[in-house]
This record gives C-alpha cells, structure tokens and sequence, in this order.
C-alpha cells in the first residue's frame, strides 16, 4: 500500500523554488504555468523522500495536497468489501437540476447507526441517455447513480443483492423514460470506524448539522460486513449532498470487472485488526504527523 500526495496549486515564490530543485520538479512532475510558474500535478508516495523536502522548501507557507491510496493486485484481492469511487459524470439540464433538487427538499434526512443522518433520494431527473455500458454520478452535486440500459440488463441478471433499479425522470411529464435506471439500495451499513483520518466539518454552515469527511479508507469492525449484501450503502454522508457512498463485496466488484461496466473505481474497505489496515493506520500517521508539523493538510 502507498498514500500517495499531489501539491494542489501554491504561491508563485513556492513553485519557483519547487522548480528550481530539479530532482523535486521531476517528482512532481512540473508544469509550466503563466499564473504562478509551475503547477505540480504528479502524485507522489507521502513515505518518500519528497514529502520533507517539499514541505522543508515550503518555509512555513501553508500548502494543501489532494491524496490517493495505491494498492498491489494481491491487497484487493484479500478484501471483502470496497467502497465505490466515481469515474464517470453525466450532466443535468438546468430543468433537471431544478426538478432533482426540489424532490430532495420534500425528504427529510433519515436516521442511520452512526451519529449522522443521511440524504436517500429516490427521483433523480436526467434528460440525457446514460451510456449503455456505463454507471454514472449524475452532475457533480447529487450522490446518485445512473446505469446505462445495457449494464442494467446485466446487473439485473448478475444475482447480486441489495439493489433496485428505478425509472429515470423526466422534468416535463414526471415519468419514467428511456434514458437509464436510478441504483438504489436497500439497506445501510454499521457504522464506520472513526479513526486519525477522519474529521467533521459545517459545510452548510454552523447552525447545520455537521458532516464528516475524511483523508484515508474505510474501516470497519472486523466481521460488521459479514452477511450484508453484496451493494449498500454506508450510514454516514460521505457523499455529496448528504448522500451515501456505495459499498460493494468482492463478488460485486468481479461482476463489474468482468461485464467491464465503465464508470467505478474499487478502493479497498479495511477491517479492523489486519494487517492492511494497521499498516493504513501507520502511513496516514507518520504522514498527517509530517503535514501537521509544517502546517499543511489535505483536501479530503
């Protein structure tokens, strides 16, 4: 396993310097740029040699990274659960958004096992066909998914558990039509550890609930997972606007694989007391110990 790091834009003082060291230009892949220099958007390991130096010709200036996890073939294959990670983004109509926002004003947020209530929508508006071989986040602020008509079929087929499949709306008549399917879940999880990498945040202001964000993976009690089904949905809002992510079992991350539904990234679900998940504990430790020290931090 490797944290990785990528240097999100900085001073123009800051890249000068970063461009000037050629052996740390190269590491994070520098690119000219007319409004501050260079920006540097090559991912790194936070573990290696650059993470100091960087933070070292940084001076005190206050830095932010956006982060990345690197797993070997053989760590995937030793988890039973991942979480789901958006690929792929289809846009609404400025009539689908507005339909699509006001559907999700008339429901409340619904209680989970953690300490947050989450955002279950149940309508989503799209005028636009989803890909037939495809599962996509709709716009960029929803936390929902489309399936593409031909993935549905397979899905459909697949024995899989724990989803349903809804019409699509259309914002003119309300109904269903022919663009694609809306994923829905049946059931949300335990709730996840609270670990170093996670932290609450008042995205919608003080007087609003909290939300929680976070820089590393999903953990879980070891044997919370056992039993669910193989797609749910957590029961913290991870997602945007107060949605949940999606949580996939091994057997639904072959499927997906193997039909080569486009659209997800598999990011491993860590169980408490292995080995991998003492060793993620480890890294982001050493890593927010470092970033902490000089002042910097991560865009979760």
């Amino acid at each position: 396993m490797k944290i990785l790091l990528a240097l999100r834009p900085c001073s123009p003082g800051l890249a000068q310097r970063l461009g000037a060291d050629v052996a740390l230009a190269k590491a994070l892949g520098a690119k000219p740029n007319p409004a501050v220099g260079f920006v540097f958007p090559k991912f790194f390991d936070a573990s290696g040699p650059v993470l100091p130096r960087l933070l070292e010709l940084a001076q005190g200036e206050p830095v932010s990274f956006l982060r990345d996890v690197q797993c070997t073939p053989a760590e995937l294959d030793a988890c039973t659960h991942f979480e789901a990670v958006c690929r792929s983004t289809i846009g609404q109509t400025r009539a689908d958004s507005k339909a699509t926002m006001a559907a999700y004003h008339q429901d409340s947020l619904h209680p989970t096992a953690s300490r947050w209530s989450v955002r279950l929508p149940q309508r989503i508006y799209l005028s636009k066909p989803v890909a037939e071989g495809a599962i996509s986040h709709v716009d960029e602020w929803t936390g929902e998914y489309v399936v593409g008509v031909q993935a549905a079929e397979g899905l459909r087929a697949s024995g899989l558990t724990g989803f349903e499949l809804r019409p699509v709306l259309h914002h003119k008549t309300g109904e269903g039509h022919d663009a694609g399917h809306h994923l829905v879940a049946r059931e949300l999880l335990p709730a996840a550890i609270e670990d170093a990498t996670t932290f609450e945040t008042f995205d919608d202001g003080p007087r609003q609930p909290s939300t929680p964000r976070r820089y590393g993976l999903l953990s879980y009690e070891a044997g919370a997972l056992e039993g669910r089904p193989d797609l749910a949905r957590t029961a913290e809002p991870w997602g945007a606007w107060r949605t949940p992510v999606w949580i996939v079992h091994q057997r639904g991350r072959a499927w997906f694989e193997a039909a080569q539904v486009r659209g997800w990234k598999f990011q491993p679900v860590l169980a408490a007391g292995s080995r991998l998940h003492a060793e993620h504990s480890q890294r982001w430790s050493d890593a927010l110990g470092l970033l902490r020290a000089a002042g910097a931090s991560v865009i979760a």
